[in-house]
C-alpha cells in the first residue's frame, strides 16, 4: 500500500513538472510570436514611412518647428533610407504661416545633417506623396471626354453608324 501511494504521489509529481515545463514552452513560443508579429509589422510600418516620404503638420509640435514623437519616429525611418538612398522629402505646409513652414522646413535640414544624411541627397518640397500627381480640374476634364466619347460610340453603334 506504502508503495502504491509512493508511486502515486511520484507520477503525480513527475506529471506537475511537465505541466510546469510545457507552460514555460508554450510562453517562450507565444513571447516568439509576438515578436515575429511586431517585427513584420514594424517593417510593413517603414516601408510606409519612406514610400510616403512625407513629414505632415501633425508630425510637428502645435504650432511649434519641432517635430513631435510620430515625427521623430517618421524622421528617423527617412533620415536613415536617405543615407543610403537619394529621393524627395516632402514636408507640407498645411494652414501654417509661412514662417513658421521656413523654420519647420529649417529644423528638418538640420536633423538631416545631424543624422548624416548628404545635402545633395534630399530634395525638400511642398508636393504630395506621390509627387505633383494631376489636379482634379484635369481628372473631370478627362473623365467628361470619356463619357462624351462612350456615349457618342453608343449612338452610333445602335444606329448603325461606326464611329472611331
Amino acid at each position: 500500500m506504502r508503495l502504491c501511494g509512493a508511486l502515486m504521489i511520484g507520477l503525480a509529481c513527475g506529471l506537475v513538472v511537465g505541466c510546469q515545463e510545457e507552460a514555460t514552452q508554450s510562453k517562450a513560443n507565444k513571447n516568439l510570436d509576438a515578436e515575429l508579429v511586431n517585427t513584420l509589422n514594424n517593417i510593413g510600418v517603414e516601408n510606409a514611412i519612406i514610400t510616403q516620404h512625407t513629414l505632415y503638420p501633425y508630425h510637428f509640435v502645435t504650432g511649434g518647428e519641432q517635430l513631435n514623437d510620430l515625427g521623430q519616429r517618421d524622421f528617423a525611418v527617412l533620415a536613415k533610407h536617405f543615407t543610403e538612398h537619394p529621393g524627395v522629402l516632402n514636408i507640407r505646409r498645411g494652414e501654417v504661416s509661412a514662417e513658421l513652414y521656413n523654420g519647420r522646413v529649417a529644423y528638418v535640414v538640420s536633423r538631416l545633417k545631424e543624422a548624416g544624411v548628404e545635402k545633395n541627397r534630399v530634395t525638400v518640397s511642398d508636393e504630395m506623396p506621390g509627387g505633383t500627381g494631376m489636379s482634379s480640374e484635369r481628372v473631370v476634364t478627362i473623365l467628361q471626354k470619356e463619357t462624351q466619347t462612350l456615349t457618342t460610340t453608343r449612338r452610333g453603334a445602335s444606329s448603325g453608324m461606326i464611329t472611331q
